[in-house]
């Protein structure tokens, strides 16, 4: 179990505004040497997704933040990370939206079609440290409308405010994602991995949905099978083969997002 002083958020950080709480992080390498430091801003003006895709967000509405992780597992599993940190984001936000959240690998969370939130995992090296070191940054459509996003965004995101019949209080959540990170790590310290992948299987609706998936030439289609024990996604093509997905985009028959094609 985590103890008090090592536990995510035994130190947080914060910031009125920085460019990216991930590059923050990763510039001060005194902050990567404390597991479960983290680093939260009011306003982040050059967020950072995945595939260096922007992540917009509005001044002082969303909840933005980075965690230092001293990862465990073998090099290999360090993909899980991402599924992890959607699984307490879900577990967070499930409670406040009219309908059950859903997470799309390797780190969205959706409300409907709509992105409510990303998930950014990097990966640090510090030569005191004997375990890669990870920062996970945690990005969430708190307060607001759809219609305060640039207009190419508003058919794809969507604000925890939006979704709520509730009172959003940013600081609750905030503080209550970094609970269920807690708890998701101490479940993966207690060999309860496989446990975490049905849980992130069961609120994903994967098995079974037809995705059109990126190759290192092209794209493919397929139909999702489940994830490896590292979580990456088992995906099988037309002609019957099964692939392990690792990296790359996956866009599911009903995304709001562009046709690659």
């Amino acid at each position: 179990m985590l103890t008090s002083s090592n536990k995510i958020g035994h130190q947080i950080i914060r910031l009125d505004e920085i460019e990216s709480t991930n590059s923050f992080v990763l510039q001060n390498k005194e902050y990567l040497k404390q597991h479960g430091t983290v680093v939260t801003a009011h306003t982040q003006t050059g967020g950072r997704g995945r595939l260096d895709r922007e992540f917009v967000a509005l001044p002082g509405k969303n909840i933005t933040f980075s965690v230092v992780v001293h990862s465990t597992p073998p090099l290999e599993d360090l993909g899980i990370y991402s599924l992890l940190a959607g699984i307490a984001v879900f577990r967070t936000l499930s409670p406040y939206t009219r309908i059950s959240p859903r997470l799309k690998w390797p780190n969205d969370v959706l409300v409907g079609q709509r992105k409510i939130c990303g998930i950014l995992v990097e990966v640090a090296t510090v030569p005191e440290i004997k375990n890669p070191v990870l920062v996970i940054g945690i990005g969430i459509n708190g307060k607001g409308s759809v219609t305060d996003y640039p207009k190419e965004l508003q058919n794809i995101v969507t604000t925890l405010e939006e979704e709520s019949a509730k009172r959003i209080v940013l600081e609750t959540i905030f503080q209550n994602v970094l609970m269920h990170l807690n708890e998701v790590l101490d479940e993966l310290l207690a060999h309860r991995k496989a446990e975490l992948m049905e849980e992130w299987l069961s609120h994903s609706n994967a098995v079974g949905a037809s995705v059109k998936y990126e190759t290192h030439q092209d794209w493919a289609t397929g139909v999702v099978e489940g994830l490896t024990s590292s979580g990456y996604l088992l995906i099988r093509d037309v002609t019957g083969e099964l692939h392990t997905h690792i990296s790359g985009d996956v866009l599911y028959s009903e995304s709001p997002y562009p046709d690659p094609d």
